[in-house]
C-alpha cells in the first residue's frame, strides 16, 4: 500500500481527474446532439465542472465519429478584450463597422463550409455535421452571440458551450433556448455517493465514507473544490492509512491554495459585502437585524448569487449563514486577530435554548481564538453538542475548560465529570474515563449527593467501559446491579438500571433471556428507556426464527425515537443495524437497503463506521466483492480510531467471504484469523450471520474440517434457541455432504425451514432438493434463487483460477444476471463485460452462459 508521504504523489494529474458524477450529464449532453437539437449549453457555478461535461461529451464525438460530426474548438472569448467583438477575436479579422449579423455569418459559413460536391445517390451519405465548441458563452458580446444564433438556425452547424449561472447567457442565444432551439444542462452539486466514487477512483486503495462525507459537507458538492481540498490536505499530511483504508486525521483548514482558489469569489468584495461575510463566518450563522444597516438588499443579494451566503427565513426572525464550510475557513484563515475580536464584540453570547448547536460551537471557538473565556455553562453546552457530533477529543477539551473556572458550583462539576467521562469513553480513552468516574465518586463521598439519573448515567457509562473496552459483560451487570442498590427502590432511576441491563444481555449472546424478558418489562413501567430494548430483542426474535414479526417491530420503533431519548444518542442507528439485519435475514435484500422514514431531531448520532459496514454487507447481499471489500476495509479504519464497539469481529467475518469470493486466499485467510481473535469480545447480536459467512470463505477456500465447523455451528445455534443458524447450517450440510448422503439430511434441512419465516427457507430447500436429485439445470436455478435472497455460494476450486473481477462476473452470471444489469452493478460498460465474458469461457472451457453457470455450480451436484 502507498505510504502517506507518498500518497502525494498517487493521486491523479488535474487533468486526469477521474469524471465522476457527471456521466449522465455528458450523456445528456450526446443524446440531444445526436437528436437534431442545434446545440447544448452546460450551465452552472464557477467549479461546477461545466467545461469537463462538454469536453467528455466532445472527445466521445470525435473518437466514434458517428453521423459525419466534425468538432471545431473555439478560443476562450477574453473578458478584456478592448473594443474588438468575439468573433474578430476568433476569426482574427477586423469587422467593419456597419456589417450585419446575416453578411458576417453568411462569410463565417463560406469560411467553414464550402460548397457541397454534387452529391452521388448511390452513396448516401448524410450531410457534414460542424460543431462548433467553446467555454464561457457569458462572456460573448451581443453582436458575436448574434452571428453564433444564425450559424445556429442555419441548420448545418450545432453549438457546444459552457456558460455560468450569472450573468446567464447573452440575449441571442438566451431566445434560442427559450425557443426550442438549442438545450441546456444545468450543472448541480455532487452528491455524497459521487464523492466516495471520486475517493476510490483518486486514491489507491478504499477510503472510509467519514472522509467522503466531510469532503462532501466542506465543498458543497463543488467538483473543483472537491479536487484542490483533497490535494489540499493530502499535501499537509492529513490523510493517513489507518490499517485499513484512508482517513482524514485533522480538522479542515486552508492552505495558501485554497485561498488563491476562492480569491475571485473572496477578495474582490466591497467593504459592506466583505463585512457581512467575515461575521457570520465567524458566527456560522447571524441574525439579519444584526447585519443592518451594512446589508442591504444589494449588498445581500450579490452575496446570495455569488454562493456566498444563504438567506434563512423560517419561523423566526431570518437568518444569514455562509454558504459552505470551505468558505468559512477561508474567510477566517484571512483575518487577523484584532478584526477577530473587533467582530466579536457586535454579538452577545448565545444562549443554549435558543441557538442552534452549530452556533453554539463556532461561537464558543470564536471566544477561545480571540483569548476569552466562555462561561462554564456555555462550555459544558458546546462539549455535550461536540460530543453528540462524534467530535469527543473536542468535547473532553471544553469539559476539562470548564472544570478550570473558579468556584464551579456543584451541579456543572458534576456535569462537567460525566462529559468528560463519556468523551473518553468515546474516544476509546478508557483509563482517563475511570479516572473521570474516580473523581465523580471521590466528590460524592465528600458530601455532595448525586442525583439518581447522575447515578445511572455513571453506571452507564462504567459499565460501557467494562463490557465494550475490556469485553467483560459480567463485570457490567454488577455496576449496573450496584448502582441499583444506589437510587430509590421502585423509581424511575431503578427502572432504567433494569432495562439497561436486559438490553445488554443481547450483547452477550443471552438471547433467550432477552426473548422471554422483553414483554415483561414493556408492561411494568411507561419509560422512555423502554425503547433501548428494541433493538436486542429484535436480533433475538429474528435469529429465533421470525424475521419477518422482528422487521415490523423494528419499522415501528425507529418512528417512536424523539428528543426524550436524549440519553441514548446512538438509538436510532442501532434500531437501523437491527431493522437491516431482520431484513436480511428474511432473505428481503430489497427491503434491507431502503430506510424508512424518520423525522431528524439533531440529537440521534450518525456513526459512520457502522453506515460503512453496512454499505459493505449491502454490497455482499448483491455479490459486488470488490466494493464489499471497500466498504468494509473503510469501516475498520474508522473504527480503530475510536473506542471498540464488538462488531469489529462482525466486519471481519464479512472480509473473509468478500476476500475469498474473489480469489484472494491470503486477505481471507487472515480475515478467518482476525475474525477468530476478535471473537471473545465481539458483539454476538449477529454471532451467528458471522460465523456463517465464515464457514462459507472457508469452503471457498477448500480448508480442512469444515463439516466439523458446521456440526460445530449448528450445535452453537441450537443451545440459544436460534433457529436461523440451524437452518443455515443444515444447508451446509447438504451442500458439503456426499451425494449418497445428501437424502438422510434433507429431512432436517425441511423441519428446519417449516420454522422459520421468510423467504430464506423456501430457497435454501429448493437448493438442497436440486442437489440431492442431481439435475444440473435445476441445481443452477436454485443457485440463482440463493442469489436473489442474498446468499452466494463460492464456485468451485478449479473456477479460483479466474481473476478477481471475473469472479465476480461469473458469480453474477450464474445469478442469471444480464451483461446490462452486471454493468450497472460494476459500473463498467455493456462491452467491457462482455469481453470479460469471452476470457471467462476461454479460461473455464465453456462457450455459453449456461454452460459456465453448470460449472459454476458443479461443485454442488
Amino acid at each position: 500500500m502507498v505510504s502517506q508521504e507518498s500518497l502525494k504523489h498517487a493521486l491523479p494529474p488535474r487533468v486526469h481527474w477521474p469524471i465522476v458524477g457527471r456521466e449522465e450529464d455528458a450523456a445528456l449532453l450526446l443524446q440531444r446532439l445526436s437528436s437534431g437539437s442545434g446545440g447544448v449549453v452546460v450551465m452552472g457555478s464557477p467549479g461546477m465542472g461545466k467545461s469537463t461535461v462538454a469536453a467528455a461529451a466532445l472527445a466521445q464525438i470525435r473518437d466514434n465519429n458517428q453521423n459525419n460530426q466534425h468538432v471545431l474548438l473555439l478560443p476562450t472569448p477574453q473578458e478584456q478584450a478592448g473594443a474588438l467583438s468575439y468573433v474578430e477575436q476568433w476569426l482574427g479579422v477586423t469587422t467593419a463597422v456597419a456589417a450585419t449579423i446575416d453578411a458576417v455569418a453568411d462569410q463565417i459559413l463560406a469560411r467553414l463550409l464550402p460548397d457541397p460536391a454534387v452529391p452521388d445517390p448511390a452513396v448516401p451519405d448524410p450531410a457534414p455535421v460542424l460543431i462548433l465548441a467553446l467555454d464561457d458563452l457569458h462572456l460573448v458580446d451581443n453582436f458575436s452571440a448574434g452571428v453564433l444564433a444564425r450559424l445556429v438556425t442555419d441548420g448545418r452547424i450545432q453549438l457546444v458551450g459552457t456558460s455560468r449561472e450569472e450573468p446567464g447567457l447573452p440575449p441571442a442565444l438566451n431566445s434560442l433556448w427559450r425557443g426550442g432551439r438549442i438545450d441546456r444542462i444545468d450543472l448541480v452539486p455532487l452528491s455524497y455517493d459521487s464523492i466516495r466514487l471520486i475517493l476510490r477512483a483518486a486514491l489507491p486503495g478504499p477510503a472510509s465514507n467519514d472522509m467522503a462525507y466531510r469532503l462532501w459537507q466542506a465543498t458543497a458538492g463543488n467538483p473543483l473544490h472537491v479536487r484542490e481540498l483533497l490535494y489540499s490536505i493530502v499535501e499537509a499530511g492529513d490523510v493517513s492509512y489507518a490499517e485499513h483504508a484512508w482517513v482524514w486525521t485533522a480538522p479542515l483548514r486552508t492552505n495558501r491554495r485554497l485561498v488563491d482558489l476562492l480569491a475571485s469569489d473572496i477578495t474582490t468584495l466591497s467593504g459592506a459585502e466583505r463585512d457581512v461575510v467575515d461575521l457570520v463566518s465567524l458566527a456560522e450563522s447571524v441574525p439579519l437585524s444584526l447585519l443592518a444597516p451594512t446589508a442591504t438588499d444589494a449588498v445581500l443579494s450579490s452575496l446570495v448569487d455569488r454562493g456566498l451566503i444563504v438567506l434563512a427565513t423560517g419561523h423566526g426572525e431570518p437568518t444569514v449563514r455562509i454558504g459552505h464550510p470551505l468558505y468559512a475557513e477561508t474567510l477566517r484563515s484571512l483575518l487577523y486577530p484584532r478584526r477577530k475580536r473587533e467582530l466579536f464584540g457586535l454579538l452577545p453570547e448565545p444562549s443554549p435554548e435558543q441557538h442552534s448547536p452549530q452556533e453554539l460551537c463556532r461561537w464558543v471557538d470564536w471566544a477561545l481564538e480571540c483569548g476569552l473565556m466562555p462561561s462554564p455553562q456555555v462550555l459544558l453546552a458546546a462539549g455535550t453538542v461536540r460530543e453528540r457530533f462524534s467530535q469527543p477529543e473536542r468535547a473532553a477539551a471544553l469539559a476539562a475548560l470548564a472544570r478550570k473556572h473558579e468556584q464551579l458550583p456543584p451541579q456543572e462539576r458534576v456535569t462537567a465529570l460525566l462529559l468528560s467521562a463519556r468523551a473518553n469513553r468515546d474516544a476509546g480513552r478508557s483509563e482517563s474515563a475511570e479516572a473521570d468516574l474516580v473523581l465523580l465518586r471521590t466528590f460524592a463521598e465528600q458530601g455532595t449527593a448525586l442525583p439518581d439519573a447522575v447515578i445511572v448515567a455513571s453506571a452507564r457509562i462504567h459499565a460501557d467501559l467494562r463490557q465494550r473496552h475490556f469485553g467483560d459483560l459480567d463485570g457490567a451487570l454488577a455496576i449496573l446491579d450496584q448502582a441499583a442498590q444506589e437510587v430509590e427502590p421502585g423509581g424511575g432511576a431503578a427502572t432504567e438500571l433494569a432495562i439497561e441491563q436486559l438490553g445488554r444481555l443481547g450483547f452477550g449472546g443471552r438471547h433467550a433471556e432477552v426473548l422471554a424478558g422483553y414483554g415483561p418489562q414493556l408492561a411494568a413501567a411507561n419509560h422512555p428507556a423502554n425503547v433501548s430494548l428494541a433493538p436486542s430483542y429484535i436480533y433475538a426474535l429474528a435469529q429465533a426464527g421470525r424475521p419477518m414479526d422482528a422487521l415490523e417491530l423494528a419499522e415501528t420503533n425507529i418512528k417512536l425515537v424523539g428528543g426524550e431519548h436524549a440519553d441514548f444518542p446512538l438509538l436510532r442507528a442501532n434500531l437501523m443495524s437491527a431493522r437491516f439485519w431482520s431484513a436480511v435475514w428474511a432473505g428481503r435484500p430489497d427491503l434491507a437497503v431502503t430506510l424508512p422514514e424518520y423525522v431528524e431531531d439533531g440529537i440521534q448520532r450518525h456513526d459512520s463506521a457502522l453506515y460503512q459496514a453496512g454499505s459493505g454487507y449491502v454490497y455482499l447481499l448483491f455479490g459486488v466483492w470488490e466494493q464489499a471489500v471497500a466498504d468494509l476495509r473503510g469501516a475498520l479504519s474508522r473504527m480503530g480510531l475510536l473506542a471498540p464497539t464488538g462488531l469489529e469481529a462482525m466486519v471481519w467475518a464479512g472480509l473473509a467471504q468478500a476476500h475469498a469470493m474473489r480469489g484472494e486466499r491470503a486477505e481471507a485467510l487472515d480475515a478467518c484469523q482476525q475474525f477468530e481473535e476478535l471473537l471473545p469480545a465481539m458483539d454476538r447480536s449477529v454471532e451467528v450471520d458471522s460465523r456463517y459467512r465464515v464457514l462459507l470463505a472457508k469452503l471457498a477456500l477448500g480448508l480442512k474440517g469444515l463439516e466439523q465447523g458446521i456440526s460445530g455451528y449448528i450445535a452453537l445455534a441450537q443451545s440459544q434457541g436460534l433457529l436461523l443458524g440451524v437452518l443455515l447450517g443444515r444447508h451446509l450440510q447438504v451442500v458439503t455432504a456426499a451425494p449418497g448422503l445428501r437424502g438422510s439430511l434433507l429431512a432436517a434441512l425441511a423441519e428446519s425451514a417449516e420454522r422459520v419465516q421468510g423467504q430464506l427457507p423456501a430457497a435454501l430447500l429448493a437448493h438442497g432438493q436440486a442437489l440431492n436429485d442431481g439435475d444440473a439445470g435445476a441445481v443452477s436455478a436454485a443457485a440463482a434463487g440463493l442469489a436473489q435472497v442474498g446468499i452466494w455460494l463460492p464456485a468451485p476450486a478449479k473456477v479460483l483460477a479466474l481473476t478477481p473481477r471475473q469472479q465476480e462476473i461469473a458469480a453474477m452470471v450464474a445469478a442469471g444476471m444480464s451483461s446490462k444489469s452486471i454493468g450497472e452493478k460494476l459500473n463498467i460498460s455493456v462491452r467491457t463485460v462482455d469481453t470479460h465474458l469471452g476470457h471467462i469461457f476461454a479460461r473455464v472451457g465453456v462457450n455459453t452462459r449456461a454452460q459456465l453457470t453448470r460449472v459454476l455450480t458443479a461443485t454442488f451436484e
